[in-house]
């Protein structure tokens, strides 16, 4: 089976023809299968948003392919509008596009665009609701009057109300107190296991692409630098703090205590791997290798 989305020799050049060109995206080349969550990292300027908006069309590509279920998303210009309404992109803040008067007209604008109406609308949006936690009693209240983590969750609901294949995320945790970013990694979860949907999702919080990610990209100079299970990525701690970025504070800590000779299994990413390593030392009684 082919991968849902590829990318070919992608190179995007802005100013090509002044003496200020530069290549944002260089010969970068990957594959996503159904399914799975890719995170994309890398340093301000390593090229991501430039990137993650050419999935969708919203930037067309100086050379190279994008391909969504096999076909280059450019085969047929008039046909773009397709595309987007099966890979969704979600901004950082997202929240700030919200516009309607109400949450139910916010999250049915997209679907309505597509052509949902009465009933078939309703239950999408309901449904919607259900699988995001959002209550009931927000559909007639003003977006604007909501806190900023509720905000956030209507926004990504009106991006899911469409039902994308592939929905793309960057920085969808930023400004986010733990709570809200617990809330909305979850949001994500439970909308790739529901559909089967592929996710792709850009930020700078280790822990988090630890937690959520199979896999992750990682961009340095508008190139692809490495791309790898998110376990084999992040046991490469040189590499990572060669191109400024780190490893997951976990990570670091369970490094340290294996540098002083505690037995502690490889490649803990997460708190609650953390945890039960430990515990697993400690019931073993075998503190020391």
């Amino acid at each position: 089976m082919a991968p849902i989305l590829e990318v070919k020799n992608l190179t995007h050049t802005y100013d090509a023809s002044t003496p200020f060109r530069f290549d944002a995206v260089n010969d970068v080349s990957f594959s996503v299968e159904e399914g799975e969550i890719v995170g994309i990292i890398g340093h301000t300027g390593s090229g991501k948003s430039t990137l993650v908006q050419h999935l969708n069309g919203l930037l067309k590509p100086t050379s190279g392919n994008i391909l969504f279920n096999g076909k280059d998303i450019w085969e047929n210009p008039k046909a773009i509008k397709n595309i987007r309404a099966n890979i969704g992109l979600v901004f950082q803040y997202p929240e700030y596009q919200l516009f309607e008067e109400t949450v139910y007209k916010d999250i049915a604008f997209g679907p309505q665009n597509m052509g949902l109406l009465g009933e078939d609308l309703k239950t999408r949006v309901t449904e919607t609701c259900q699988l995001l936690d959002i209550d009931f009693d927000y559909l007639e209240k003003s977006p604007f009057d909501l806190s900023g983590g509720e905000k956030r969750r209507v926004a990504i609901a009106g991006v899911m109300a469409m039902r994308p294949e592939v929905i793309i995320f960057d920085e969808p945790i930023a400004g986010l107190d733990p709570m809200g970013r617990k809330n909305v990694i979850k949001m994500i979860e439970n909308y790739r296991n529901s559909f089967n949907a592929t996710v792709l999702i850009i930020s700078h919080n280790m822990e988090d692409m630890a937690q959520i990610a199979d896999r992750l990209i990682v961009m340095n100079k508008g190139k692809l630098a490495k791309f790898d299970t998110t376990e084999n990525v992040f046991s490469d701690a040189k590499f990572l703090s060669d191109i400024g970025l780190g490893v997951p504070a976990v990570t670091k800590i369970i490094d340290l205590l294996k540098s002083k000779g505690f037995n502690i299994e490889e490649n803990i990413l997460t708190i609650d791997d953390a945890v039960e390593a430990l515990v697993k030392l400690k019931n073993g009684g075998n503190t020391y290798a």
